[in-house]
């Protein structure tokens, strides 16, 4: 799994959206009480949004990026709160050690989904709840057509590049492939929704400058992309905002898909 070593960055990136999307996931999954690990916790989102949705929760989260956990622990001061260094595909617990497992966009960064998906059967009880979700990348991310409109119109052949490079969206970024997923692991009442979250931006700023910092490969590559074209990427999508929105706040809402099911 993949990761950056600039979490304040991600959280002003993606993590903006993690922070509000969390807390829904974690209805939709249901978890009340027990010992629920967090899977490719990143700066502990989820972790956050379970230990605040009730006091019978306790966490423990798994990243293989030990500075995100290290900013995870800075900025979650809670007792009921583990955090490990270590990878989703070969989770270091011993059997049937939690009482649930959920993945916050994760999956669409491992090499091996199903295999991984085993290990969560492993480490956890009869019965557990196993959950997870990713953005739905082909349609439900407007800030990310901004961006790919913008720089399209600038510099075409690096999009092309780049887009070739990537390979397009994650096969799971829809609900009828995690719901097979799910049902071809043998979990059962497996069930899928659509979670929708809106975010509101000050300003044209507000949105581009977290591009800039290199939390993410896109985040990275719109860095450079912009630094290439003398900022003009930056220039177009301010463009593109300003006539759609004017200049002052405005908000997108992005949509990502979930599924949960019990081993």
């Amino acid at each position: 799994m993949a990761r950056y070593t600039n979490p304040a960055g991600y959280d002003r990136f993606m993590g903006r959206w993690s922070a509000r999307l969390a807390p829904l996931f974690a209805n939709f999954a249901g978890i009340t009480a027990g010992r629920v690990l967090d899977v490719g916790c990143g700066t502990a989102a989820l972790s956050r949004a379970l230990l605040d949705r009730s006091p019978m929760i306790e966490m423990t989260g798994i990243d293989p990026a030990q500075s995100y956990l290290v900013h995870a622990k800075r900025v979650i001061a809670s007792p009921r709160l583990s955090l490990v260094c270590g990878a989703a595909e070969a989770l270091p617990f011993a059997d049937r050690s939690f009482d649930a497992a959920l993945a916050l966009l994760v999956i669409q960064e491992l090499s091996d989904p199903a295999a991984a998906l085993r290990g969560l059967k492993r480490v956890t009880r009869p019965g557990a709840v196993l959950a997870t979700c990713v953005w739905d990348f082909r349609q439900g991310m407007p800030m990310f057509s901004l961006f790919w409109e913008a720089a399209n119109a600038v510099a075409p052949e690096a999009v092309a590049r780049r887009r070739a490079e990537t390979g397009g969206p994650s096969p799971y970024a829809s609900a009828e492939a995690l719901d097979a997923l799910w049902r071809n692991a043998g979990l059962g009442e497996v069930r899928t929704t659509a979670l929708h979250v809106p975010l509101d931006f000050a300003s044209v700023e507000d949105f581009w400058t977290p591009f800039l910092l290199g939390a993410t490969g896109t985040s990275a590559f719109a860095r450079d992309l912009d630094a290439a074209t003398a900022g003009a990427v930056g220039a177009r999508l301010r463009h593109i905002i300003g006539e759609r929105w004017g200049q002052g706040t405005f908000t997108l809402a992005a949509t990502a898909f979930a599924v949960a099911g019990r081993a």
